[in-house]
């Protein structure tokens, strides 16, 4: 048995050696290295020793020559069999004296067959195929060089052949994939354009088509195979056909898609509209080589945006037909009630019987009510348009809440209820907003509770929800004894025309609008309103609203009027444990003492126990009405007490009593205040009482300075109805002014230029000339005389825009009819006082000007009236608009180039609301303008709108500086 050495590491494959060798009837030793094949072949005989030439890389030919060294050593046949790493081994094995060799693919079975061969050769030589030795192969170096280089070639080539089998294996995998995705993709391309509800063609340079889905197939009516070739002129009308192909050469000329949505006509003469993409086909090289179309209908689509159109146009007609109706219908209302409510307050003012005076207040009452309703859907109109502004004003706030509450308070009176307000300390004395909305908003939620109150108290607390140095979130709360809402009526009382007792048989009155143009209100201003109610356990109507703070340093009360009362001993007498509450905490911000006393007779014990320990009060705060002993009753206890007799009383009722002026006069009541007590009268009233008498009114610095009525003044009024001529003259003949009256513009203008007047009442709405006609030829007139005669508009439009129209007009003010006398008589006075006039310089100075930044000349009228003719007041305004104004056009400039969207509306509305102080209308457009761009998030070139806003906020700076310098 053949007897074989094997040299090979250990592992998977020397197993395999052994098995292949073992299968062949030859016997195995394994050596792992040379030094143990040394010791294997001095130890054993070997017929062949088959090298594994791995296990010593790069030294192969030097172990082939030591292995056959050594068995010729020991007269052995030196059978070598070489296992190469590389071909290029082979001619220095076979130099080496390898009996064989076997190339590195050779398998296991192979190898064995061939050391089999080389034992079974004669003399131990390889068979004829291969070389066994190298001295019978090689006759010189020079061939056994080309021998070397050709296997080396050989070697080469089947390396390559290896790589380029693998190559093309990998490549056919490939190909195969490819052409599957291929299929998949063609599949799926031709279920999408036969399933999708499309139309779908491709044509050619020449608009032939080359392809089209089973859709345009059915519609033409014709099968694919012969489809391709046709155009459109096969299938549609001629104009169509031309239309089409016209579209197609503008894709393939501008490689652009083209998108319509267009008429269509199919081949059986159906109309439709069709939305139309044509997009170019391109090819592999980017060249355009037809014209992809697609198109669905759209019919129903199209008639459904032209039905929408219609609906849309006849909507806008309806509501401009509803504003004019609204206008119409005020305008003629007005009309008569103006006479109605002017005429009663005439007579009201006379001397009557009291059946007399009781019928004409019931006619008052009933025209206010009337004048109500009007106002009420005149503001629900212009919410709902969308077209309600704000004012934006500085206000003191305790002040315009204490004249709402007041203006309830007779309502309150009558029906037996305590009426009081309460304003937290924290909550800042000035503030920048709308007072007349706010007042609305108040008189509703108050006139509500006292309607829905039979007995105890409504209150109205104001609160602080937030504060920081720039703005304030009030908490008001309206809170009831009242009758209270049910649950289910809670969520639907805010919408229109809802009031929780809707049934025909309702005790409460009311359109049911009142709390919808709150609820709108409150939003306008940045708040929220909700109702907390139990029925039969009363209501708290809550809102808050959102209000810049304005600096109030110049105008809080004098501080001489706070050292006159600090540290007074004041004792508090009120059946009512709210009102305690409020007074207790009034006089402790002021730094007082107070004692409360729930009843006459508690506070007369009070008195003598201060009087008997030698500290008495200093000053005595009665309510007139409590049971067992009313207020007069306990005065007249302290005045028959000489202990107490000196004692300083202030009276507070919540009644009028006719008797109660004489009343309080015989007892030596210093003062009677009406209930509710604005904090500003109580304190002046204190104050008044302590040092012995009123503090002139100019001593205070106070925004609500009256100016100064003027003299006698011959007035012009332009009036075409009798009823309100009548009415002006006696009006106006009351306080002394001679009213010279014509019946329409034209004459007014006559008049005008025959006579001098001081003062011209112009009715807007008149025969032959209209009021804003008139104003403007008289305007034109005084150019030339280089005079202004003051105009105030009298008209019964009150919807949006009319104010704008008479100032436009060139009149300096504007009263709505009805006209209420107080308001006629503070506006002539108004027009007429002396820093009125002096401001007509700015006027006129800005409207040189005017060209250059049109609309952004400051209505100083307005701007006086908005600060109730405070000269010092407005100009603290406009001294922190100076300053506050150019910080946030810088910041509007940044957030507009950063498109900060937030940022952009926030500051346009904040200079927005800084404009309208001083009604500089066109400037406002342009913030407002750039507002609107902030909040649709769309900027469309807002930089010249941005430059022109600039522009006329330094225009409004430099009237302000003017304004400022001028002297007192």
């Amino acid at each position: 048995m053949p007897h074989v050495l094997i040299v090979l590491g250990e592992g998977k494959k020397r197993r395999q050696w052994v098995e292949a060798f073992g299968a062949r009837g030859v016997s195995v030793g394994c050596a792992s290295n040379l030094a143990e094949a040394n010791e294997r072949i001095d130890a054993e005989s070997f017929d062949a020793v088959v090298i594994d030439c791995k296990i010593k890389a790069g030294r192969a030919v030097e172990f082939c020559r030591q292995v056959r060294h050594l068995v010729e050593s020991k007269g052995g046949v030196p059978n070598v069999v070489l296992c190469l790493t590389d071909a290029s081994e082979v001619l220095s094995a076979l130099e080496a004296g390898a009996a064989s060799y076997v190339l590195p693919d050779t398998s296991p079975e192979e190898l064995a067959d061939r050391v089999c061969r080389v034992l079974a050769e004669p003399d131990g030589k390889a068979a004829p195929e291969r070389p066994m030795a190298a001295e019978s192969l090689i006759p010189s170096p020079r061939a056994a060089h080309f021998l070397a280089s050709l296997c080396a070639d050989v070697a080469q080539l089947q390396q390559e052949t290896v790589r380029l089998k693998a190559d093309l294996k990998s490549e056919r995998s490939k190909r195969r994939k490819v052409q599957q995705e291929l299929r998949q993709a063609e599949a799926a391309y031709h279920s999408l354009v036969e399933n999708l509800p499309i139309y779908l063609t491709r044509k050619d340079l020449d608009s032939r088509i080359v392809f089209a889905n089973k859709l345009f197939c059915d519609e033409v009516g014709v099968r694919l195979q012969d489809l391709i070739g046709k155009s459109d002129f096969d299938f549609f009308p001629k104009e169509l056909a031309e239309k089409y192909r016209a579209d197609d050469r503008r894709v393939i000329e501008t490689g652009e898609v083209f998108e319509d949505i267009e008429k269509h006509q199919t081949p059986d003469g159906q109309r439709m509209y069709v939305h139309v993409l044509k997009a170019p086909v391109i090819d592999s090289e980017g060249n355009i080589i037809g014209v992809q179309v697609v198109y669905w209908d759209v019919t129903a689509r199209k008639l459904a945006e032209e039905q929408l159109q219609k609906a849309k146009e006849a909507a806008e007609a309806a509501n401009r037909a509803k504003s004019d109706f609204l206008a119409s219908m005020s305008h003629e209302i007005r009309t008569p009630l103006n006479a109605i409510v002017g005429m009663t307050d005439i007579l009201l003012r006379s001397d009557l019987t009291a059946e007399q005076r009781e019928q004409l207040e019931i006619v008052q009452n009933s025209s206010e009510a009337l004048l109500d309703l009007i106002n009420d859907i005149l503001d629900f109109s212009k919410i709902e348009a969308g077209k309600l502004e704000l004012d934006n004003r500085p206000f003191s706030l305790r002040e315009r809440l204490g004249d709402a509450v007041k203006s309830m308070a007779l309502r309150a009176h009558e029906k037996g209820l305590e009426l009081a307000f309460r304003v937290e300390p924290c909550v800042p004395a000035y503030v920048i907003g709308d007072p007349g909305r706010l007042r609305q908003i108040v008189i509703n939620l108050v006139g509500n509770a006292i309607k829905f109150t039979d007995q105890g108290e409504v209150v109205l607390e104001v609160g602080c929800e937030s504060l920081d140095n720039r703005s304030v979130m009030l908490h008001f709360a309206v809170r009831d004894t009242g009758i209270g809402i049910p649950k289910d009526k809670q969520k639907t009382i805010f919408a229109a025309f809802e009031q929780a007792d809707s049934s025909s048989t309702r005790r409460f009155g009311g359109t049911g609008l009142g709390l919808t143009i709150s609820s709108r209100l409150v939003e306008l201003m940045g708040g929220r309103i909700w109702v907390e109610s139990e029925e039969g356990q009363g209501s708290t109507f809550h809102f808050t609203v959102r209000f810049p703070v304005f600096d109030d340093e110049l105008i809080e009360d004098s501080p001489a009027t706070l050292a006159d009362v600090r540290g007074l001993k004041v004792l508090a007498v009120d059946d009512n444990a709210t009102n305690r509450w409020i007074l207790e905490e009034m006089l402790q911000n002021w730094e007082m003492h107070p004692t409360l006393a729930c009843s006459a007779a508690e506070a007369l014990e009070l008195l003598r126990q201060a009087v008997r320990s030698g500290s008495p009060f200093h000053i005595v705060l009665a309510d007139m009405n409590m049971p067992e002993m009313d207020g007069l009753q306990m005065v007249s206890q302290i005045r028959s007490d000489p202990e107490l007799a000196d004692t300083k009383v202030i009276v507070l009722t919540s009644a009028d009593r006719p008797d109660a002026a004489a009343r309080c006069k015989e007892l030596g009541v210093l003062r009677y205040l009406t209930k509710p007590v604005k904090q500003s009268e109580l304190l002046n009233a204190i104050a008044d009482v302590v040092v012995g008498g009123a503090r002139p009114p100019a001593e205070r610095k106070s925004p609500r300075r009256r100016p100064r009525r003027p003299d006698r003044l011959r007035i012009l009024l332009a009036e075409d109805s009798p009823t309100n001529q009548k009415l002006g003259v006696a009006l106006l003949g009351k306080e002394g002014h001679d009213v010279i009256v014509v019946a329409n513009g034209r004459d007014a203008i006559e008049k005008y230029k025959q006579e001098r007047f001081d003062l011209i009442l112009m009715d807007v709405q008149m025969p032959v000339m209209d009021g804003l006609e008139a104003t403007r030829e008289i305007r034109r007139y005084e150019q030339q005389l280089g005079r202004h005669t003051p105009i105030i508009a009298l008209t019964a439009h009150a919807m949006k825009g009319d104010r704008e129209l008479c100032l436009e007009a060139g009149m300096d003010a504007y009263i709505s009819k009805p006209i209420q006398v107080q308001e006629l008589l503070d506006t002539v006075h108004s027009v007429l006082t002396q820093r009125t006039l002096v401001t007509r310089k700015h006027v006129k100075a800005a409207r040189k000007d005017e060209p250059r930044t049109s609309g952004a000349t400051v209505d100083w009228d307005e701007a006086l009236n908005a600060v109730e003719g405070d000269r010092e007041l407005l100009k603290s305004v406009a001294e922190a608009f100076l300053e506050e104004c150019p910080q946030l056009l810088k910041q509007l400039e940044e957030a507009l180039k950063a498109r900060d969207f937030p940022v952009i509306q926030r500051a346009a509305h904040t200079v927005k609301g800084n404009l309208r102080t001083f009604s500089v209308q066109g400037a406002i457009e342009l913030a407002q303008r750039i507002e609107q761009m902030g909040r649709e998030k769309s900027l469309d070139q807002p930089e010249p709108l941005f430059a022109e806003l600039k522009a006329a906020v330094e225009h409004v700076s430099e009237q302000l500086r003017a304004f400022m310098a001028e002297p007192e």
